[in-house]
Parts: C-alpha cells; sequence; structure tokens
C-alpha cells in the first residue's frame, strides 16, 4: 500500500523531489528565475492556457455585518468584476507574479470559451476579462438573456462572504463550436464543468492529442460524470466531497481514470492523490480580508504553475504548493482584482 506523504507550504528557496515514505518542504517564494523546460518542444513560447466554463458580474460590498431581515445596512466600500470559476482561474493564469519568482513571474496566455450576453451586464465582463489579459471566445446567450449577476457581502471582520446568484445550470447548446477552437494548440486544459456541450467535446479533443486537463469540482453536477473519464487533474471543494471520506471519493475519482485529485478545504490542510499516494499539503497562512474568489485563483495558480509539465507526482505536489501560494495572496485585498495589482 502506498505510504503517505505529508507536504510542507515553506518560504524557501529549494525545489524538491517527491520521495515515497518521506515529508518533504516545496519552496516557494525567491526563487532563481527558472525556463520552464517544455516536454513538447516547444522552446520558451509562452503557456497558452484554454478556460472552458462560467463568466458572471460579480457585485461585491464590503460591510462590517450580513444584514437581519427587513434591515438596511451601509457598505464600507464595493466593487465590481468579472466573476465564475473558470474566468477568474483564466485572470490568475494570465498575471505575471513578479514577487513570486519561481516560474510564475511570466504572463500566461489565457483563453477562456464562454457565454456572454449581448447588453451592458456583457460589456462589463468582457471589458474586465481584456483588461486582465484574457482573450475571449465567447457565444451571445440567446434571446433576451443576460449573464448572470452576482451580489456578494463581504464581512469585514472576517474576510467571509455570502453569495446570491442566480446561474442558470441548464444544457444550452453552445453557438460558438468546439471545432472552431484549436484545442490541439493549447499546453492545459481547464473547466469549471458549466457549458457542459461545449465542455466535453473540448476536453474529448484534449484527451486525443494528450493535453492535460483539469476539472474544478465546485459542487457535483447532474453531468459531472460524463466529464470525468476525460479529466486528468481534479481538484474539488469540501461541498464536492460532502457525506465521503477523502480515501472513498479518491477511489470514485480513481475509478474514472482520474490519478491526480485533492480536495481544498479553506485555510485548512488540502489532501491529496498522486497516482496513488495520498497525503496532505499545509496551506499558507496569511492575513484575511476577502476569500471571495480564491479557489478559483488557486485553479488558476495550479494550471499556471504545473504549465507545460509533464504530469507526475511531483509536478503535481509542486504546482498544489505554488497555487497555494497564489490563493493566499489574493485573500489579502478586498475584491477579485486589487491583488492582482499589488503582486
Amino acid at each position: 500500500m502506498p505510504q503517505a506523504l505529508t507536504v510542507y507550504c515553506n518560504q524557501g528557496n529549494t525545489p524538491v523531489r517527491v520521495t515515497k515514505g518521506k515529508d518533504f518542504i516545496v519552496g516557494l517564494r525567491a526563487m532563481p528565475a527558472i525556463k520552464t523546460r517544455c516536454p513538447r518542444g516547444s522552446g520558451e513560447k509562452v503557456t497558452k492556457g484554454l478556460f472552458v466554463g462560467l463568466a458572471t458580474l460579480d457585485v461585491i460590498q464590503l460591510v462590517e455585518k450580513l444584514p437581519a431581515e427587513n434591515e438596511k445596512i451601509r457598505a464600507l466600500d464595493f466593487t465590481f468584476a468579472a466573476g465564475g470559476p473558470a474566468s477568474n482561474a483564466a485572470v490568475a493564469f494570465a498575471h505575471g507574479y513578479s514577487k513570486l519568482g519561481a516560474g510564475l513571474e511570466d504572463r500566461g496566455d489565457a483563453v477562456l470559451v464562454t457565454r456572454i450576453s449581448d447588453d451592458r451586464i456583457g460589456e462589463l465582463i468582457r471589458e474586465d476579462l481584456e483588461k486582465n489579459h484574457v482573450r475571449l471566445k465567447a457565444s451571445t446567450l440567446p434571446g433576451n438573456t443576460s449573464s448572470t449577476v452576482a451580489t456578494i457581502l463581504v464581512t469585514q471582520s472576517t474576510g467571509d462572504r455570502a453569495v446570491v446568484s442566480a446561474t442558470d445550470q441548464r444544457k444550452l447548446a453552445p453557438a460558438y463550436s468546439a471545432l472552431d477552437i484549436e484545442v490541439e494548440n493549447f499546453d492545459i486544459v481547464e473547466t469549471d464543468g458549466y457549458e457542459t456541450d461545449l465542455t466535453l467535446e473540448v476536453l474529448k479533443r484534449a484527451r486525443s492529442s494528450g493535453i492535460t486537463t483539469v476539472l474544478d469540482g465546485g459542487s457535483v453536477k447532474s453531468y459531472t460524470e460524463e466529464l470525468l473519464p476525460y479529466i486528468d487533474v481534479a481538484i474539488v471543494s469540501e461541498s464536492f466531497a460532502s457525506g465521503h471520506s477523502s480515501a472513498e471519493l479518491f477511489d470514485y475519482l480513481a475509478n474514472f481514470g482520474v490519478k491526480y485529485s485533492a480536495i481544498t478545504r479553506g485555510s485548512k490542510e488540502i489532501l491529496y492523490s498522486a497516482d496513488g499516494i495520498t497525503g496532505t499539503l499545509k496551506t499558507c497562512k496569511t492575513t484575511v480580508v476577502d476569500t471571495l474568489g480564491a479557489g478559483d485563483f488557486f485553479h488558476g495558480g495550479f494550471v499556471k504553475a504545473l504549465g507545460k509539465q509533464a504530469l507526475t507526482a511531483e509536478t503535481f505536489l509542486n504546482a498544489l504548493a505554488k497555487a497555494s501560494r497564489i490563493a493566499a495572496l489574493s485573500i489579502q485585498s478586498f475584491g477579485t482584482r486589487k491583488w492582482l495589482a499589488e503582486n
């Protein structure tokens, strides 16, 4: 039976190799600039990430406390930005982290495939994503349907958030065909599981081209099992794993061929399974201002850190550790964009 490993998120400079039966440290900060060796012979070409999923408009307000029934309160601050798991992950992937080094300092070439309404809400979503260096391949929502607007209240003292939205989870036949997307030209693919029909087509083509695929499993959806046979890495939330032990969940995913998986649990240790090796990874501790989008940015950071590298236990665990560092940066500022300007 494979022996469990424990991974520590520290501030050292030394990258490490995975060794069964031993604890090890993953260095994250102030590493010398590293030129990633690209397994498909692309040299120093910018890493290209394809993201498929939801795009919303998030209206975010900072409050002292959540309002009681029939109570009106005044916000301490507010902002708005494009939201949705795949959208935020693409933003994190596109950003260059000059303060982190460790191969994360260069911008990634992020393309988001989604559906956006042809109205002012859609314009605001487009403007924010383009401002943050995310290229769009977006179809227009049918009829007079508007993109989802999410209202988020962030409690100042804890950074916790309450979210109200009307996300449409129907299988809407996409007007934008995956046949128009040159999937084989990307280095890695990430999906949040929305835009199901399009996602499934993209995943199948990625698999046939040998491109690593990553699932952001925020929750179990009725069609999740349709996607899993084409997923290489599944990083899921506690909600996704609800009612099951980590061992049960890892076995469930492995039965679909998912050899690399992890469960994120906020500030608690990340649980992982890397090709049969299970263990924990301690998250980076930091001051919490706003937790909104932290999971999305974790996924974007993971995809960025893994990039063109071959998927192994070592690259998987190092990418998880770097993603934890990026997620820690994202919760130190109010809103989902200010932290990018600071890092």
